[in-house]
């Protein structure tokens, strides 16, 4: 069974995109709009991974993260953000938050599935 992957993302057509991507290389794909559906998301999917926009309206990202963490501190987090301001800041991130990876947008196909390989620990 392949492994699901929630996308939380207030973009639409990015979700979309990303969603299509994912789905082609035989991921199963749940999606939110926004952070409280993800959440809801995340308790009713229980994702092998999840894709979290950083800048999203209302609750950002951030909370998001924090949010998901009290649910399972074991989860795996990728965050997403076209507002991110270099490699320190994405390695500062991935400690404080303890995720999984960083993924800055614009991004490549072959980045996204990069980050989402590495996350789920397949090389």
């Amino acid at each position: 069974m392949a492994p699901t992957i929630l996308l939380i993302d207030d973009n639409a057509p990015e979700r979309a995109l990303t969603r299509k991507l994912l789905e082609l290389e035989g991921y199963a794909v749940a999606e939110a709009a926004d952070g409280e559906e993800g959440l809801a998301a995340f308790r009713a999917a229980q994702p092998a991974l999840v894709l979290c926009d950083l800048m999203m309206p209302g609750r950002s990202g951030f909370d998001i993260v924090r949010a998901l963490r009290a649910v399972n501190p074991d989860a795996r987090i990728v965050a997403v953000s076209g507002t991110l301001f270099g490699v320190a800041d994405h390695e500062t991130m991935v400690k404080r938050l303890g995720l999984a990876g960083v993924l800055e947008k614009p991004f490549r196909p072959a980045q996204l599935l990069r980050a989402v390989q590495d996350a789920l620990g397949k090389k």
